[in-house]
């Protein structure tokens, strides 16, 4: 089973996020709960209105890594929405999960992709629920 949340210690961080001026940062991650292990992680900061999204990890890829990746990113975005966040920036994103983020309508700016109304698209009600 997948566990994820925000860690309270960054000593299960520091394997995937070495650098000492990390250690400060916000973080949430997903643990498989038969194991221990970190599967992936977010590494952000958010002030008002605007969640920044620095680094994303994930230790193995696939398509169940992608599942994981999906549940970490909307799990960080949904508490963030509801602190009044409603801008989302992603710097230096990975290309392997470029597509994701663009596939969410988010756009390219200044080398970062870009959604200005991010609760709107990611947490949209799906076709079945929305009578379409």
């Amino acid at each position: 089973m997948v566990k994820i949340g925000f860690p309270r210690d960054f000593e299960e961080m520091r394997k995937l996020f070495p650098e000492k001026e990390k250690e400060m940062d916000l973080f949430i991650a997903a643990e498989d709960t038969d194991t221990s292990e970190i599967l992936g992680a977010v590494r952000f900061l958010y002030e008002k209105e605007q969640i920044d999204i620095f680094e994303m990890v994930m230790v193995n890829q696939g398509e169940q890594s992608m599942a994981i990746f999906d549940g970490i990113i909307r799990t960080l975005l949904f508490k963030i929405a509801q602190e009044g966040c409603t801008t989302l920036v992603v710097h230096n994103t990975p290309d392997e999960l470029k597509k994701y983020f663009e596939e969410h309508e988010m756009e390219e700016s200044s080398g970062n992709l870009i959604h200005h109304d991010f609760p709107a698209e990611f947490f949209k009600p799906c076709a079945g629920c929305s009578g379409k």
